[in-house]
């Protein structure tokens, strides 16, 4: 039996059951104004009624339901949410808490924002419908009716999840965990809070892009209708630079002596943006941040024709090293216990020499990625994966992996073995995956979008990747990770676990990508999930001799490959998950498996390796 409740991350002790996670979940977007709803709420699972889930009717929450305390935003599944117990398919969860809106709040709007619930929720407010919002991952809000007023209402929250018994996306979760599917995450799993804004008008967010010179950027304020706007940014030493222009058009910021953004040095600029009545007054006040950095390919200088191109930021040649983060506790699923375990994920990795992160088949929360800008940590961006692994428990992995033998993926055979026979299917992770994009594009430590991992649920990749670069063009894209590569993308992108670490083909010239490898097991007693169970790909019996391996694998196979053309890899991973024990760190974030000295020290091979092919840096 998974030691679910025994195994638990150093910040499980520190949780505070009334308030958990109490940080301010928007830090690309922050008004000063806010109120957590994280904490104790009522909940019941039940039967799930034949019709939709918004006709459903709540229930008395008395003792015939499942029902009890749960804690908001854990997961029923995890232990902190202190429930224990799986959703089923054919059951609904349903929580229930009262609010009260502060009295300073009057005479504005009020909404409440949900970071994400997964998987189906509809939410009601004072017995009357509120809303519906379907998928798993990202943020969605619905306002408040007024009240004239009423400052307290009874807010009830319904949700239905199928898990892979759907073809949603849902990343890794499973109904019946194994191997690389871990336990599933259920209704609410991010932060849930309230924030007034204007009566009138109210700004909705930015988009920011970095000048092709590095000099500035260009500010798009988006609002709810036309207005005025007046952006204040802060420089470098205590300047400050004021522009204005209207919402919804561009606004050049040009800095002086710009400074731009990397690992190196991750400077971000601090701006509040201005909504501005007739008589100039402030009618919204927003407080966000941009950085100066530009990503793309370009040639290795000084080499010769036909080498493969590298990967460049702000113009300069980078390798990235961006181990396998799944982003997942042993205490609390895929909710952080606290913020400071999200840091301790970019910091350790960090201090093993890596310059960034492969965040894996799942949106973290927005905290993550300011996280990562402010530290300068590269992050590689998964889609979150859904429909169906088409090759699974086939010869074809095998002929993918080992041969590189792509499957088509654009046939009804194709689409059908993929889970997206359905145009909804299809349609539906192209919204989330383009909703993911709009979500995230502001970050200046996401580098690349990966579309999909492996075979599970692709389909026309070479269309998707065109419509995903045409919408943000300021990243790389990683069409098909691993498997069925369709020349689509700006990379070879290849898995390779077990066998020898392969040198890309002569015929395609894409820049190599060796986007998973490794994946070397270590069962530490006293901090495993399951110490009956381990998965992974080579196993060690100790300590030393892990290390040994790991040291052969990047010295004798991966280094040499960057004189193939090899411009980035990615180690599987941070840490173990569930009964993977293939981690850096145990599951727990308690024990370090490694030697530190060792791995800084193959990583800086890894990169002069990468310097002597041209002007690479770290």
């Amino acid at each position: 039996m998974p030691a679910i409740m025994e195994l638990s991350s150093p910040w499980s002790a520190s949780v505070d059951a009334d308030s958990p996670l109490p940080e301010y979940p928007r830090p690309d977007m922050v008004r000063p104004d806010w109120l957590s709803l994280n904490g104790p709420w009522e909940y019941a699972i039940r039967e799930s009624g034949p019709g939709a889930l918004a006709d459903e009717v709540a229930p008395d929450f008395g003792p015939a339901d499942r029902r009890g305390r749960i804690i908001v935003p854990f997961a029923p599944e995890c232990a902190l949410s202190g429930v224990g117990k799986t959703l089923a398919p054919t059951e609904t969860l349903w929580y229930r808490r009262s609010i009260i809106l502060p009295a300073a709040w009057a005479g504005r709007r009020v909404m409440l924002r949900f970071e994400a619930v997964d998987y189906l929720a509809a939410v009601f407010v004072d017995g009357a419908l509120l809303g519906e919002h379907r998928g798993g991952y990202l943020p969605f809000a619905f306002e408040l009716p007024a009240g004239d007023g009423v400052t307290e209402h009874e807010l009830v929250v319904a949700v239905r999840d199928p898990s892979d018994a759907g073809l949603q996306q849902r990343g890794k979760q499973a109904l019946k965990p194994a191997g690389i599917l871990y336990t599933p995450t259920s209704g609410v799993w991010q932060t849930v809070w309230l924030e007034p804004v204007p009566a009138a008008n109210a700004i909705l967010g930015f988009r920011i892009e970095t000048r092709a010179d590095l000099g500035g950027a260009d500010v798009v304020v988006e609002t709810e209708r036309p207005a005025d706007v007046a952006i204040r940014i802060m420089l470098p030493g205590g300047g400050i630079l004021d522009v204005r222009g209207r919402s919804g058009e561009s606004i050049a910021a040009i800095v002086p002596s710009p400074r731009p953004w990397s690992p190196a040095d991750p400077y971000l600029y601090a701006f509040r943006a201005e909504i501005l009545d007739v008589s100039g007054a402030a009618v919204d006040s927003v407080d966000s941040y941009f950085a100066l950095r530009r990503v793309d390919l370009g040639p290795l200088p000084g080499a010769p024709d036909g080498e493969r191109s590298v990967i460049r930021l702000n113009g300069e040649p980078i390798f990235v090293n961006a181990p396998l983060d799944q982003g997942y506790w042993p205490e609390s699923g895929m909710t952080p216990p606290a913020d400071e375990a999200l840091v301790f994920d970019i910091e350790s990795m960090r201090a093993l020499g890596f310059n960034g992160l492969r965040k894996h088949v799942k949106v973290e929360s927005r905290r993550f990625y300011w996280h990562a800008d402010r530290l300068g940590m590269l992050v590689i961006q998964d889609a979150v994966s859904g429909g169906r692994n088409r090759a699974a428990g086939t010869a074809r992995i095998a002929a993918a992996m080992i041969l590189g033998v792509p499957a088509e993926d654009r046939s009804a055979f194709a689409l059908h073995g993929a889970g997206r026979a359905e145009k909804a299917d299809r349609d539906e992770f192209e919204a989330d995956l383009f909703g993911m994009v709009a979500l995230l594009r502001n970050h200046p430590s996401i580098v690349m979008w990966t579309i999909f991992n492996e075979s599970w649920g692709q389909f026309e990749s070479a269309r998707v990747a065109d419509r995903l670069r045409s919408a943000d063009p300021s990243r790389l894209v990683d069409a098909v990770s691993g498997w069925h590569d369709r020349g689509a993308g700006d990379f070879r992108s290849r898995h390779t676990y077990i066998v020898k670490l392969r040198k890309p083909p002569r015929r395609d010239r894409r820049p190599y990508f060796i986007s998973e490898y490794g994946g070397y097991n270590l069962a530490v007693p006293g901090h495993m999930w399951d110490d009956a169970a381990r998965f992974g790909y080579k196993f060690y019996d100790d300590g030393p001799s892990l290390r040994e391996g790991y040291s052969r694998l990047v010295r004798d196979q991966l280094i040499p490959l960057v004189d193939r053309g090899l411009r980035a890899a990615v180690y599987t991973q941070v840490s173990d998950v569930e009964i993977e024990s293939n981690g850096f760190y145990t599951y727990d974030r308690k024990v370090l498996k490694y030697d530190a000295a060792v791995v800084r020290a193959l990583n800086e091979e890894l990169y002069a390796a990468f310097g002597r092919l041209g002007r690479g840096k770290a």
